[in-house]
């Protein structure tokens, strides 16, 4: 069951109020709606609700921008209609700046989350003294700094080359609304400071007294406290963070593919930190649109018209990746004729994105994914992604209490898989590929994939080389874990990894976005028509409009998909989009900004 997260409602004082406000004006005058320290902030309850308030935060849609950096990175598509999109989509063509809403929204929304959490910060240390219980002030304390570290993160890794303004309390005067902007290596050791006594301080995963599961962790403020070092090239301290995520917090691969971005497996045992959506604290008497009423709509944005669709290269990688014939879990059963034949698809693509091929895989509960209409090489594209839709508990996103625009599905922020793949890089980088190797291993035969390297006596699995073949590189191994390993399993999760992984590989291997772009708008891929044989009636029924992928010239009638990054390969410009310029809002209303 979902853990119950937001137990009261507090109307607390945001900082869209605060920039919409005169300065002067305001500090002439007592504001009526914000809550005073005479009256509240109290005791350790109400610090809770504000803590509450903190979370509810990550609602906010605009904090992750998971649409607009779907389209942004190389992992969408913008919806309907090919080869021209019936939606111009500023992200996917880069022609997005200061003026961007989604801009505005994430620098605002950001500092929301900081503001709340300062707020929280700011009581817990006026009541330190007469609070009753030392560990519950600890525990809320190493909270609300977790969280106002990870906010500052947020917008260090997002804009202007991590050049942000600290907020370090509450404001109370003129200067303190209108601070300047701090040096990238002042936002990131502040952002170390806060995650580091969150990490000293916060329970572990499955530790908290209560059991709430959505708490934050020591195990969330490592994960963020390497990658911070990971993303300046660190790889001798992010190792050690990620070790102790690795061996000491209880986390471990989820095995049990039906927990695997569903429902059922919220809170799985790979969880690192994961955003919690719970229908008895929804309000659907709100919009959908700003995250105020307890829900999300990344499915509508991954499932309708206007959608961030997996692109071809994407879908062709999934489906083409190499089974293990040696793991059981490999095969299909035919109900109707009892035959056993290879998957169509592997594990792994069935997971993540639906596919016309999968015809093993159910999709909306009614039917298998080839039987799903919103196929098509003309119109709908090839594949959906799966990791935010509710297709394993609904057979239509409209079917959801409220509608399709108010989904309670969690979204996964960290999680093991990751931790594993970026420590495989770090190994990488300082020499240990066969620890790599091994770490790359655990989470492809979770998939029932292929193993990477020789088999060295295994004859359990299948792997890529023979014993007498030459091991791989380092500079094979990394260019696999760019291209292969890293985007299939991450996808199009957490906060902007696809991204930020190509800001720091520019630095690293040379291998910045616009060089992945520039592969992309070379790269041709077909559409062709697609027969399977309904599992219901046994019946071969052909699908026409070419909504199946193959990376060959066919045969056979087909449509060219070579269309997809040519106008983003074009327009992208590092120096204008490797980072989100400050929002034009701010500029002009902070005299310290110039």
């Amino acid at each position: 069951m979902k853990q119950l997260i937001f137990k009261y409602f507090i109307f607390i004082f945001t900082l869209g109020v605060l920039s919409s406000c005169d300065a002067d004006e305001f500090l002439e005058q007592k504001n009526p709606n914000l809550i005073s320290t005479d009256n509240y902030w109290r005791n350790l309850a109400e610090t809770q609700t504000g803590l509450n308030a903190v979370y509810q935060t990550l609602h906010k849609p605009a904090i992750l921008n998971k649409f607009e950096e779907m389209l942004r990175s190389d992992m969408g598509y913008p919806g309907y209609g090919r080869p021209n999109p019936n939606n111009t989509e500023d992200f996917y063509l880069h022609l997005y700046n200061g003026s961007s809403l989604a801009i505005l929204n994430k620098w605002q929304d950001s500092y929301l989350g900081i503001f709340r959490a300062n707020q929280v910060i700011e009581a817990l240390n006026n009541i330190k003294e007469t609070a009753t219980d030392e560990a519950e002030w600890t525990s809320q304390m190493a909270q609300a700094r977790f969280f106002r570290g990870l906010f500052h993160f947020y917008l260090h890794t997002t804009f202007n080359n991590g050049s942000i303004i600290i907020r370090d309390a509450v404001p109370a005067t003129n200067e303190d609304f209108s601070k300047a902007l701090s040096p990238a290596s002042d936002v990131i050791s502040f952002v170390r400071e806060d995650l580091e006594y969150a990490y000293a301080n916060l329970y572990k995963n499955g530790e908290y007294p209560d059991n709430d599961l959505a708490k934050v962790t020591s195990g969330a403020a490592a994960t963020i406290l390497g990658t911070s070092y990971l993303y300046e090239l660190d790889y001798s301290k992010a190792m050690v963070y990620f070790d102790d995520v690795i061996n000491n917090h209880g986390y471990s691969l989820e095995t049990d593919l039906t927990k695997m971005f569903t429902t059922a497996g919220e809170f799985n045992r790979e969880s690192i930190l994961e955003i919690n959506f719970s229908e008895e604290n929804t309000r659907l008497d709100l919009p959908p649109w700003d995250g105020d009423s307890g829900t999300n709509w990344i499915n509508v944005r991954t499932a309708q018209t206007r959608s961030a669709t997996g692109p071809a290269w994407i879908v062709n990688a999934y489906k083409t990746e190499p089974m293990d014939p040696l793991d059981s879990r490999n095969y299909y059963t035919d109900p109707n004729t009892s035959s056993v034949s290879l998957r169509s698809v592997p594990l792994r693509n069935s997971s993540m994105m639906a596919v016309v091929d999968d015809n093993e895989t159910t999709y909306y509960l009614t039917g298998t994914t080839s039987e799903y209409g919103r196929f098509g090489g003309a119109n709908w594209g090839f594949g959906w992604w799966k990791k935010y839709t509710n297709d394993d508990i609904v057979s239509t996103e409209s079917q959801l209490p409220g509608g399709q625009a108010y989904s309670t599905k969690n979204v996964t922020l960290n999680r093991l898989a990751d931790v594993l793949l970026m420590q495989a890089e770090c190994k990488i980088k300082t020499g240990d590929v066969e620890g790599a190797i091994k770490l790359i291993n655990q989470i492809r035969k979770r998939w029932g994939l292929v193993l990477l390297g020789r088999p060295n006596g295994d004859t359990t699995r299948t792997y890529d080389k023979e014993d007498t073949d030459a091991e791989y590189t380092a500079d094979e191994l990394m260019q696999r874990l760019m291209r292969v390993e890293k985007p299939l399993e991450m996808g199009v999760e957490g906060h902007n990894i696809r991204f930020l992984d190509f800001q720091r590989w520019k630095k690293s291997d040379n291998y910045g976005f616009k060089d992945r772009l520039k592969e992309l708008s070379e790269e041709v891929y077909y559409g062709v028509d697609f027969s399977y044989t309904k599992r219901s009636n046994n019946q071969t029924v052909t699908r026409g409009n070419f909504p199946s992928l193959v990376n060959e010239l066919p045969t056979v009638n087909s449509t060219a998909v070579d269309y997809e990054y040519d106008t983003p390969y074009l327009n992208y410009d590092e120096a204008k989009n490797g980072t989100y310029p400050i929002p034009f809002a701010e500029v002009n209303s902070n005299p310290n900004i110039n």
